[in-house]
């Protein structure tokens, strides 16, 4: 995002910690799915609902990222550490 293109409020949505947030958000509502057709047990969804809060350590995921080309895998990569 180019700042002095951007809004902050729009330059907030991009920024690494946020989007790693709604990634986090938008896999746990496919483990929610995955459990209710019964391809991961329910336990397994709601664990993943209580690790929320964590906090992403975004040179991680980019340090991952630099290995796997992959912005995504980096992300789940460095959620399942």
């Amino acid at each position: 995002m180019i700042p002095r293109y951007a809004r902050p409020e729009m330059a907030a949505i991009w920024e690494p910690r946020t989007r790693f947030r709604i990634w986090f958000e938008i896999e746990a509502h496919a483990c929610d799915a995955q459990a209710a057709l019964g391809v991961i047990p329910k336990a397994a969804a709601e664990a993943v609902w209580r690790a929320k809060d964590a906090e992403f350590d975004v040179a991680r995921i980019d340090a991952i990222e630099a290995w796997t080309k992959h912005g995504v895998i980096a992300f789940l990569t460095h959620l399942g550490e």
